[in-house]
């Protein structure tokens, strides 16, 4: 895990899951014109911090019970994914990766205004919600993070999982 790294600059990364359910966080979407394709390498890393087993323990440490299969990350364009499988459901963490801090903010805007049901959150990076079904979306610096607890089975606290994964996370950011 690294605190730092040189070179990012202006690359941001803005984290969003796509979800479909009404007052679920939108999908955040690059500006018109944005080539958010090919990240360069230092934001690749970063983003995938979400998969590194120091989040993976807090998600386990929180839920009390082992991962059933090893976490499991992915790139998908500019859009990078960690799911986490417990028994009978997954602790999903997707990061997108943006040209620049301006266009990250505009993204988390962007799918805050579009995001009912939603509480607004101090305390975590620059800007933060939960929503009621307790995803959690928090832009930090070049970063905005959502985790997402709903296929989690619901003998899981959710609520304690995405607070400890996303505390983890901040602390490698």
């Amino acid at each position: 895990m690294r605190r730092a790294l040189p070179g990012v600059g202006s690359v941001a990364v803005a984290a969003v899951l796509v979800v479909a359910a009404v007052g679920a966080p939108a999908a955040v979407g690059a500006p018109a014109g944005a080539d958010v394709t090919k990240p360069n390498s230092g934001a690749r890393e970063l983003a995938a911090e979400v998969c590194e087993d120091m989040v993976g323990d807090a998600a386990v440490d929180a839920a009390g019970e082992a991962l059933v299969t090893p976490q499991q990350g992915s790139w998908s364009g500019s859009r990078y994914t960690c799911t986490y499988g417990f028994d009978g459901g997954t602790l999903a963490l997707t990061v997108d990766v943006f040209p620049t801090v301006k266009t990250a903010k505009r993204g988390f805007a962007k799918t805050r205004d579009a995001t009912t049901g939603r509480t607004r959150l101090y305390g975590i990076g620059q800007q933060g919600f939960q929503t009621d079904d307790l995803r959690l979306v928090s832009r930090k610096d070049n970063f905005v993070l959502t985790v997402d607890p709903t296929a989690l089975p619901a003998r899981l606290n959710r609520d304690a999982i995405t607070w400890a994964s996303t505390r983890a996370v901040f602390d490698c950011w």
